[in-house]
Parts: C-alpha cells; structure tokens; sequence
C-alpha cells in the first residue's frame, strides 16, 4: 500500500466527493453534517487500525476518468452510514446485512452522480459502482480521505484509494481546465459543513429563497360531473394508485420525487426513495 504524493487534480477530485457527500447527506436528512479532509498518511494509519471486518466500495471510471476508485470504511462505520438511508432499520438491523449494504450502495452511487455532474461537463465523466468482495478491501494507492461527523452519529472516515490508471487520469486533467469547474475550487478550508454544500454565490442564488407550492400526490381519478354532483358525505373514490405504490411529489406542478408517506410528530410527511430522472433544479426553472 503506498501513499500518493499530492497533486491539484487529486487534491480537487478529493474536495469534490466532500461536497458531494456532503451535499446527498444534506438531502437525506442528517442532522448538523459537516465534512473534514483527512490527508494520506492519516488515512493509512486508520486502516491499520480497523481490527473489524472492512467494508469496500469499488467504483469503475470512464469518460475521462479511466480506472477504479475505492471506498474503504471499517463495517461497523458502514452500518452507521447506511441508517442514514434507512433511519427506521436502525432499531432492528444490528450488522452490515443485504439490506444496508444496498442502501449504502444507493448512497455512494448518488454521491459519484453528483460529483460527475458537478465537477466536470455532464456526461464528459463518469462513475459507477461494481460488486466488490471484502476479502479485497486494502487499495494499492491512497490519496486522501475524509470524514463525515454530525448531530448523534460517531464520526465515520471513509478512505479513498484510486488505482494507478485513474491516479494518472486525475493528474492528466489538470492540464485540461475546461473540463474541470472553476466553481469547484475552493479556499483552502479543509471542513465543509452545510452552509457551503452550494458552493460559491451565483446569480442562481438569488431564486432559492422563492416560495414554491409542493403537493403530495396520493393518486387521480377522472369523474363526470353527475358522478361529481351525487356525492355525498361518506362516499367513497377509488382511486388510480395501488396500496403501497409510492405518492409523488409535485414541485410548481412539476413531479420531483417519488417516496413512501410517513408521519413525523403528528403530521403526514414524504420519505424520497426517488428522485426524477431530471435533476430537480433543471425541471424547475422550466416551469
């Protein structure tokens, strides 16, 4: 396992999965998140120190990236993690099962998403999860890691190991400053907490503190108007929606989101377990 010596391209794609994190833990609910670098060495000495079973994420490159990346964090961090996906198995689940280790896959998949649609043109990179084993969990490279602490959660490090083909693709780009965001570089601070999940000020901004009406949609149904003019109290209409089929988030009259209806102190509240296949902020300045 060797160490890798720091370089800009590195040190960017590195900052730019502490946004990314930070910005799909923001978007999950996690309470007081903020994010700190962790530099190599550092890193290195907190897998020597994992005496538990580790878990590894590997994630495959293309585009301009080219190569593998992996995410390695002790199990019982990776547990803790996934809960934020899954808050209610948190009282039942008491290992890294089948069903926390998709939620938490679902989690860093969303994470690469946001990172290669943020920090390069869309679509000019991309990253994508594959099945990986424990038993392979140690990376040949460390560049730099982070970790991720909040309100009631122990601090989790996640360290990141990219294999050399993607190490020398991450150094190639930096000579390539089209393809990397101006807007990902940042001022040196080694925390990121919620407050700069949006990054630097733009003329955007100035639209976020718009009021927008977002609607719950359980389901529709079409009526005649007789049908309409002989209701009553107590009558009943079916509706277009099976039991147990998601309700949908309507944002300006536009669908956002999908997710499972909850209650929260009394009242009805939505649980996202899907976003729409547009990013969010394209669908809404179109209406």
């Amino acid at each position: 396992m060797k160490i890798l010596a720091p370089s800009p391209g590195i040190s960017q794609f590195v900052e730019g999965w502490c946004r990314s994190f930070l910005q799909v833990l923001m978007e999950a609910g996690l309470a007081g998140v903020s994010i700190e670098k962790v530099d190599a060495k550092s890193c290195a000495g907190a897998l020597a120190q994992m005496k538990e079973k580790k878990y590894c994420a590997t994630l495959s490159g293309s585009g301009q990236l080219k190569g593998t990346m992996k995410l390695v964090l002790s199990e019982p961090e990776a547990l803790q993690l996934s809960f934020v996906m899954t808050p209610d198995a948190a009282s039942r689940a008491s290992q890294l099962d089948d069903a926390q280790r998709g939620a938490l896959t679902e989690l860093i998949s969303r994470t690469a998403a946001t990172l290669t649609s943020s920090h390069w043109v869309r679509g000019a990179a991309k990253l994508e999860i594959i099945p990986s084993g424990t038993e392979n969990a140690e990376p040949d490279l460390i560049c730099e890691g982070f970790r991720i602490s909040a309100e009631k959660f122990k601090p989790v490090t996640i360290v990141l190991g990219p294999s050399t083909e993607l190490a020398q693709s991450l150094i190639a780009l930096e000579k390539e400053s089209p393809a990397v965001s101006p807007a990902q570089k940042t001022s040196g601070a080694s925390t990121m907490s919620a407050s700069q999940a949006a990054g630097p000020s733009s003329n955007l901004d100035l639209l976020f503190d718009v009021k927008l009406e977002a609607t719950i949609r359980f389901g529709g149904r079409q009526l005649l108007l007789r049908d309409i003019l002989s209701m009553s109290a107590g009558s009943v209409i079916e509706l277009d929606r099976q039991v147990g089929e998601p309700a949908e988030l309507l944002v300006a009259g536009r669908l956002v989101a999908r997710g499972e209806v909850v209650v929260v102190d009394g009242k009805f509240g939505l649980r996202v377990t899907e976003l729409s296949g547009a990013p969010p902020q394209a669908e809404l300045l179109k209406a």
